[in-house]
């Protein structure tokens, strides 16, 4: 059993080994000559494109000398402009002085002629000519007939006479053309001839023959310059994936250069012979330093299996029963176990820990802080200002109800490590907490606090209205310095939490901006209560302004959350207790509203949703009695009555009689069921409407007291009088006073 060991970890290793170092050797080799060939070609590329812009420079300094002599030598002016001449014999032989001086100064150019309009007049660097006898006289024609789009020509063969031994040469140049001026062209041409072999020794000095070939070619496909590793290696470059073609935008020619494979692959050849004689040798040596290596490494596994076997007849029942296992399985076994135990203390030592932090944060936020805490006392010892800042989620009703509990425990997770974050890179110390299912504490500590703590506040409470689909409101405690007074911070910042309620959520409230709000307690007149119980009761419109005047009351205020709903319970009770009066259905409609309309309440965090769900839920109400009233035929009635009332209030002789006599229905059956629905009978009713219709007359017009009576339906003014003070306890010329002054 001890050599079995020994010999499978021997025949694991070197299978492994002999099929990792081919493939690591045969992977080299392919690397090796993709990479000479890739390097080579960009290496090429590179001196390609540097010979061309090499070339371009040296014809270009060509052009830009001619064009440097036409503007400001004087023999040039001479001999161009007739305004300028002054000897024309003397001028044309400074000129040729100044052409052979040009010629001699620049390698590169082989011949320069000058060419004049006026007279046709070819002058070069040994003689003055006309143009008839001039032997390049068909480049100069053409080029007049037909001007080049560039300034250099293709290749071409020019003639010329020497004027020594009277021989007519022929060679192959490239050619120069500047008008003369260089704008106008109105005065001649300059001609400058280039020979390619000057150009082709700029090449062979910067180009490597015996790595790369290359042709320099015009664009008519024509070779200005070769470069071959020998002088009889004519013909073009084939395409293949290491040739390269570069053109030029100046002059238009074009560099098409290739490598020579036999130079480049046949020192890669050479790699491969050395590289298969190092993978032998290595084979050899590994093979047998593996055989070194584990023979040497086995004696401890050797000396473990001896004593394993001592060990399963001891301990095997403890571990593994009474089933048959093998060494390594016990081994197995007995590490599970003291991971699982490892495991277990570690999470009962978080566990621990998160408590303890918990625990301590909220004695400190109850100012009960034990100063003998290690975590308290080293706080208490840095000195450094702090302030709390109290997280609550928004509409946590709906995030409780979207969300399972896993999600939410994560995207609680997610909020308090967006704050470690944010606060990290603000070099700030924070300590949170979940207090509850909807607020974390947060414990701001640094140094030099200033306002780091709203800036922290305000980019997570950005960052989550961006990212999540839930929304956070802040609030920011007041900053302290002792340990004892983070209760007060906290205590801010619960307060500045209760503002989001005026105003409004998803957003960080700083407690140093609300420190002058002073919370007021809100009291509702019972008038206006009963006001609004008796018109919503009657199915009267005006049941919504009357409700407007006191919202309005309410935000102009600095009530709280549980003051304002104590006064909206109010109103809720008073038109409850005005709907217990009414018919059957009409209580049934209002209880099942009154019912939503407080299920409603409780969940709304801020002023402006709390009241906007309770009109709608008030309107939905009220229009749902109105229907019902309409279905109803004594409903109807009594409508129909009021209505009746409202228009013709201003008939002195208006009476229950009459109006039993116009509804066809008993009077005294009509004054009851009108008081059942209404909640006044008709006496009072009508007395309200004319007193209401008498005050807005005393406001908006300049009418007697007479006069108004009689518009109201009062025969008598002293009736008038004695019925508008009892209903508003002033007489109509003190309202009117009242309301002027007001």
């Amino acid at each position: 059993m001890r050599k079995q060991w020994y010999y499978r970890l021997l025949f694991s290793y070197l299978p492994v080994f002999f099929i990792a170092s081919s493939v690591v050797v045969i992977i080299s080799i392919v690397s090796v000559r993709l990479t000479i060939g890739n390097e080579a070609k960009r290496v090429n590329e590179v001196a390609t494109k540097q010979m061309l812009s090499s070339v371009d420079d040296a014809l270009r300094s060509i052009d830009q000398l001619i064009l440097k002599e036409i503007l400001n030598n004087v023999a040039f002016d001479k001999f161009f402009d007739p305004a300028k001449e002054t000897n024309k014999y003397l001028d044309s032989l400074e000129m040729s002085d100044r052409i052979r001086n040009i010629i001699h100064a620049t390698p590169l150019i082989d011949s320069l002629y000058l060419y004049r309009y006026r007279d046709n007049i070819v002058l070069t660097r040994d003689e003055r000519i006309s143009l008839e006898q001039f032997p390049d006289k068909e480049f100069l024609m053409q080029t007049l007939r037909n001007p080049p789009k560039s300034k250099w020509s293709d290749l071409r063969e020019v003639s010329e006479i020497n004027v020594y031994s009277n021989e007519k040469i022929i060679r192959k140049v490239v050619t120069l053309t500047s008008k003369v001026p260089t704008i106008s062209g109105g005065q001649g041409l300059i001609v400058v001839n280039v020979r390619p072999y000057a150009i082709q020794s700029m090449i062979e000095q910067m180009a490597n023959a015996q790595y790369s070939l290359l042709d320099f070619v015009d664009m008519n496909n024509a070779s200005i310059a070769s470069i071959r590793e020998t002088a009889d290696a004519a013909g073009k470059i084939e395409k293949n994936r290491h040739s390269f073609v570069v053109s030029s935008e100046y002059t238009g020619w074009s560099m098409h250069s290739s490598i020579n494979n036999d130079k480049v692959y046949g020192f890669s050849s050479a790699i491969f012979y050395i590289c298969f004689a190092s993978w032998v040798f290595a084979i050899a040596f590994g093979a047998y330093w593996i055989y070194v290596v584990t023979r040497r490494n086995y004696k401890p596994i050797e000396a473990l299996t001896g004593r394993l076997e001592q060990f399963k007849a001891q301990k095997r029942l403890k571990l593994l029963g009474n089933e048959k296992h093998g060494e390594f399985d016990v081994i197995e076994a007995a590490i599970d176990q003291l991971i699982d135990q490892f495991d277990y203390q570690q999470l009962h030592r978080e566990e621990n820990k998160k408590y303890r932090q918990r625990k301590l944060l909220l004695e400190l936020l109850e100012g009960n802080a034990d100063r003998n805490d290690e975590w308290i006392a080293g706080m208490a010892e840095e000195r450094y200002p702090s302030c709390i800042a109290l997280v609550e989620i928004d509409h946590y009703a709906k995030f409780a109800a979207t969300y399972n509990k896993r999600d939410q425990y994560l995207l609680k997770y997610a909020v308090e490590c967006v704050f470690r974050e944010v606060s990290q890179k603000h070099d700030m110390q924070i300590w949170a907490e979940w207090l509850q299912g909807n607020q974390m504490a947060v414990l701001f500590r640094c140094k030099k606090l200033d306002s780091k703590a709203e800036v922290i506040s305000q980019e997570i409470s950005d960052w989550v209205r961006e990212n999540l689909d839930f929304t956070i409101t802040i609030g920011v405690g007041m900053p302290v310095q002792e340990i004892e007074d983070i209760a007060d911070s906290y205590e801010s910042a619960l307060k500045s939490v209760k503002m989001k309620f005026k105003l409004g959520s998803n957003r960080v409230i700083v407690s140093e901006s609300i420190h002058h709000i002073n919370e007021e307690e809100l009291v509702v007149q019972p008038q206006t209560l009963r006001a609004i119980a008796q018109t919503f009761r009657q199915g009267d419109p005006r049941w919504s302004g009357i409700l407007d005047e006191f919202v309005h009351q309410t935000t102009e205020s600095n009530a709280s959350k549980d003051n304002v709903l104590n006064m909206l319970n109010l109103v809720l009770f008073s038109v409850d207790r005005e709907m217990g009066e009414t018919s059957s259905d009409l209580k049934t409609i209002w209880k099942n509203g009154l019912g939503r309309l407080n299920e409603m309440m409780e969940p709304v965090e801020t002023e402006r949703e709390l009241y906007q769900s309770f009109y709608k839920e008030m309107n939905e109400i009220f229009e749902a009695m109105n229907k019902r009233k309409d279905g109803n035929s004594q409903t109807a009635l009594i409508y129909k009555v009021r209505s009746y009332l409202d228009e013709r209030y201003e008939d002195p002789d208006m009476s229950l009689t009459e109006l039993g006599d116009r509804f066809q229905i008993n009077p005294s059956f009509l004054s009851r069921i009108f008081k059942e629905e209404i909640g006044v009978n008709i006496t009072d009713y009508l007395i309200a409407t004319r007193v209401e219709k008498a005050k807005q007359l005393l406001r908006d017009t300049q009418d007697t007291v007479q006069s108004i009576s009689a518009k109201v339906g009062y025969v008598h003014a002293i009736s008038f009088i004695r019925a508008f003070k009892k209903t508003t306890g002033l007489t109509p010329g003190e309202f009117r006073k009242i309301s002027a002054e007001g």
